[in-house]
């Protein structure tokens, strides 16, 4: 089976083949890239079956219908989508025959709706559904986002064996090749929080969708009235179809550091769809994190503040009760201060959030399976009327 990445590593299209048959498939087209696929194409002497998006994307223009228009192949999305000029809906099970290869869909919706991963072999095409390592995933507040639906997505996974290659749409990081036995150790997406603790993370750190992002949504789907009667927004002043793709340039939005306008990543990249600095670990507020720790009858969680010594007491500074100092430089030498049980669950605070979400993401790369930032931090907790001590 032939499976070749052709666009850049922030947004990425894949080719999927079959060599004997000289077949293919083709997923996630950028418009801004189709002169170059369908000659690589050309070039790799494949002809087309079926040209796919994984799902109706946000962050740049989808070179899908234009893709099938120049070589005859039908144009697909899941069934789910509302996009017009599809001419093969899919469904969850389906399996595609290319040549003497087989490809099955799987429905993994929660970035949006008609989300799928593709499964050729060992290799996960996963779109939007999953990123790599601390990007986690694809956005759940851009328009039709769903946290408990990808929530329950992520657990379709754990039919899969750990050597499955993930290959996300989307990679801010230019990140070597992963497997899902990686991602279920580093990804906080992976972490072992409950449905309702992931749909409470989620929607605490939701934030607006970007008009830019509004206005390719309109793009990719063909129609203002098909975007408004989708997403329940007002009708678009402009013909969305007429809509300049160089207005938008896709690759500008897929690039590192860039948001167009929303949401950049943390950790010195990210993209359009991906998670903000502090968004990209499981969270609690204040007032979970009290009664967790107040909670009688169960093993406490480890309450590790990461701040200077002179901020945790003395006369300059303040804690919450029954928390243990180990500032974040430190981290890395004291770690065996920690609970060693991975599932121990570990509640980390600073300041107002940002060197706790740090160190939160580093223990999740450490192997730890049940990490929370405190959110809003010490300050926060201050704020709330919570007890403190000296």
């Amino acid at each position: 089976m032939i499976i070749e990445q052709l666009g850049p590593a922030a947004c990425r299209s894949y080719v999927v083949g079959c060599a004997r048959a000289g077949r293919a498939i083709l997923v996630d087209p950028l418009a801004a890239d189709v002169e170059r696929v369908v000659a690589q194409l050309d070039s790799m002497r494949l002809a087309l079956d079926l040209v796919v998006d994984s799902h109706t994307h946000a962050d740049h223009h989808s070179g899908g219908r234009e893709v099938a228009r120049r070589t005859g192949a039908p144009y697909a999305l899941h069934a789910a989508t509302t996009c017009t000029g599809v001419d093969e809906r899919l469904a969850d099970g389906q399996v595609l025959e290319v040549g003497h290869e087989r490809v099955e869909v799987l429905h993994t919706p929660g970035h949006t709706p008609d989300s799928i991963t593709l499964r050729a072999g060992n290799r996960l095409l996963t779109g939007d559904f999953l990123f790599l390592a601390q990007d986690g995933a694809g956005r759940l507040d851009l328009p039709g986002g769903d946290a408990e639906a990808h929530w329950d997505s992520l657990q379709r996974l754990a039919a899969f064996d750990d050597e499955h290659h993930v290959l996300p749409g989307h990679d801010y990081n230019e990140l070597p090749g992963s497997t899902l036995g990686v991602e279920r150790r580093r990804n906080p997406r992976f972490q072992n929080v409950t449905r309702e603790e992931y749909a409470t993370w989620q929607r605490a750190v939701a934030s607006p969708t970007p008009q830019w992002m509004l206005d390719v949504i309109a793009a990719n789907l063909g129609s203002g009235a098909a975007h408004a009667a989708h997403h329940a927004s007002a009708p678009l002043a402009t013909d969305p179809l007429a809509i300049n793709p160089a207005a938008v340039d896709p690759m500008a939005a897929c690039a590192p550091g860039v948001d167009g306008g929303g949401r950049g990543g943390g950790g010195g990249g990210g993209g359009a769809c991906a998670a903000g600095p502090l968004d990209a670990v499981p969270l609690v507020f204040p007032e979970e994190a009290a009664r967790r720790t107040n909670e009688g009858g169960v093993t406490p969680p480890f309450f590790l503040d990461v701040r200077e010594p002179w901020e945790y007491g003395g006369p300059m500074g303040c804690h919450a009760p029954g928390t243990h100092l180990i500032p974040l430089a430190q981290l890395p030498a004291r770690l065996d201060e920690l609970p060693a049980d991975p599932e121990h669950e570990v509640l980390i605070i600073c300041k107002s959030g940002g060197r706790s979400a740090h160190a939160a993401a580093w223990l999740i790369a450490q192997g730890r399976r049940r990490v929370f930032n405190v959110a809003t931090g010490t300050d926060g907790w201050v704020q709330s009327g919570l007890p403190v001590e000296r």
